[in-house]
């Protein structure tokens, strides 16, 4: 059987047979049209390490999506090779590939050709200019890591982590991992010896006050200290002047001054269980001040995540496999995820502390702790046992578990040490505008009742921001929405993305 080399490929027929491994591959999604599946795409290298990108559109991926495995390579027959266009290509390559129906697919085994197992086309100084702020083409990036920031919160649907390098060509860069990229990345992975060399592919090039930056897209995958022979020469060359993994400050420049992060929506607890709700708002941060009065163990205090989608994970058979992402799991993280019973001077309630917030309280992480533990044990770490009795104002982000469903084991996004000048300066201030609002009614009823002919309601008046439904963030001027009461509150666990009832059988981890 004659083989074409990828270098060969034009678009002037469509009935060329390749020998290719498949070195990345991913799903495209529309984030515009609630998460829809664009297309599963590929970055396929063959003998002469050339590379190109291969799309699967959205109606073929259920014929193909069982048949093709990242890092396996396939005798490829009968496809379209068209020419390269559009944005966001991972790849600069004159053509790329579409499967047809018609297209067959031959798994072969390893070593019948030897095709390396990755590829990159990493960004080059002569590179940026053509690239900033261009998204035609994607860029891989590489670099020795020299710090790492906190998840942080952009607007209210996004999540992001910062991490600076130093690139290949000696260049201080930051790269943004969004959501995913930046929640596996865990800072304590990088706390032993280093250096480590990230390889973070297929990233848009910006540049944010003279400062060029990269970010992750639905394309990237991100590698440290992979085995090939350049990485390898680049941790010894980053080898000598190597000082550790610092940690980055926050750049959201949207981060409110504690002394107002800390009162946002302020809540005791019975406000917090019998509060009703817009039934269009999604989202809702809260703050609530209360004592740690036990830790919750039914569920353990920690659970086995995918190290790629952060997913709970249960081995089978000593075999860690991730149902999310259909593969097994072969360095899977122990993560944080403590249920604590918190009580004030009004009631008391369930949250859980995920494993950015614990770690950071606890100063160590899930894995170190996990490790201390015999086979036997499943008893609570005494550091995490030490919370009971401390007291702390919790910031809530309430889900759509407790907007719409009412379900407690409301997830805490933050901890403040509470400040008891803060505390009376609070007190002090809401007092007054309760005063000041009573006033204005007060004012406002005298004012209608003295000018008849003037058709006025006090429901034409905007709300005041310090009402308990008002969101943050949300759109909430003019007339009030339409509030919905909550369905009385069951005493369920919500265990990660499925709602369990509490007389559900304990598994055991």
């Amino acid at each position: 059987m004659a083989y074409s080399l990828l270098t060969e490929l034009n678009s002037t027929r469509d009935d060329w047979t390749v020998r290719v491994r498949v070195c990345r591959k991913w799903n495209s999604i529309n984030f515009k049209r609630n998460r829809e599946l664009m297309s599963t795409d590929m970055i396929l290298i063959d003998e002469e390490e050339t590379l190109i990108h291969a799309t699967i559109n959205k109606n073929l991926v259920n014929k193909y999506k069982n048949l093709l495995s990242e890092g396996s390579v396939y005798v490829i027959k009968n496809f379209k090779v068209s020419e390269a266009s559009g944005v966001y290509r991972p790849v600069t390559s004159t053509f790329k590939i579409s499967f047809f129906l018609t297209t067959a697919l031959q798994e072969l085994r390893e070593g019948i050709v030897s095709i390396p197992i990755n590829g990159f086309q990493f960004i080059k100084p002569d590179m940026i200019d053509s690239r900033l702020n261009n998204n035609t083409v994607l860029s891989d990036v590489v670099g020795c890591l020299t710090a790492i920031g906190d998840m942080e919160s952009v607007g209210s649907k996004w999540k992001k982590r910062d991490i600076q390098v130093i690139t290949d060509y000696s260049a201080k860069s930051k790269i943004t991992l969004w959501e995913e990229f930046g929640e596996k990345f865990e800072p304590f992975l990088y706390n032993d010896s280093g250096p480590y060399v990230v390889i973070v592919t297929s990233t848009t090039v910006k540049q944010f006050r003279g400062e060029v930056t990269f970010a992750t897209t639905y394309a990237s995958k991100i590698y440290v200290n992979l085995e090939i022979d350049y990485i390898t020469t680049l941790i010894q060359k980053f080898g000598a002047t190597f000082l550790g993994v610092q940690t980055i400050g926050s750049s959201n420049v949207n981060n409110i001054p504690i002394e107002e992060e800390m009162f946002m929506n302020r809540m005791n607890i019975t406000e917090l269980l019998e509060s009703d709700w817009s039934a269009d708002i999604h989202e809702y941060i809260v703050t609530v001040r209360g004592n740690i009065t036990e830790i919750d163990n039914y569920f353990d205090w920690y659970y086995i995540s995918c190290n790629s989608c952060s997913k709970k994970i249960v081995p089978s058979n000593g075999v860690y496999t991730c149902l999310f992402c259909a593969k097994e799991c072969k360095f899977p993280l122990v993560k944080y995820k403590i249920y604590v019973k918190v009580k004030d001077k009004t009631g008391k309630t369930t949250l859980v502390l995920f494993n950015a917030v614990a770690e950071k309280l606890l100063d160590t992480s899930a894995h170190k702790l996990f490790n201390r533990l015999s086979l036997e044990s499943n008893n609570v770490p005494p550091q995490i046992q030490s919370l009971c009795g401390k007291e702390f104002i919790f910031k809530l982000r309430l889900n759509n578990y407790n907007l719409k469903e009412g379900l407690e084991n409301y997830t805490v996004s933050k901890l403040f040490i509470p400040d008891e000048n803060l505390e009376l300066q609070y007190t002090t201030r809401k007092e007054q505008k309760g005063k000041k609002k009573v006033e204005d009614n007060i004012e406002t009823k005298r004012f209608v009742e003295g000018k008849e002919s003037t058709n006025v309601s006090l429901e034409d008046f905007e709300d005041s921001p310090e009402d308990p439904h008002v969101n943050d963030g949300v759109n909430c001027r003019g007339r009030r929405t339409s509030l919905r009461k909550i369905r009385k509150r069951r005493n369920l666990i919500i265990n990660d993305d499925e709602v369990i009832e509490q007389t559900t059988k304990k598994s055991k981890k």
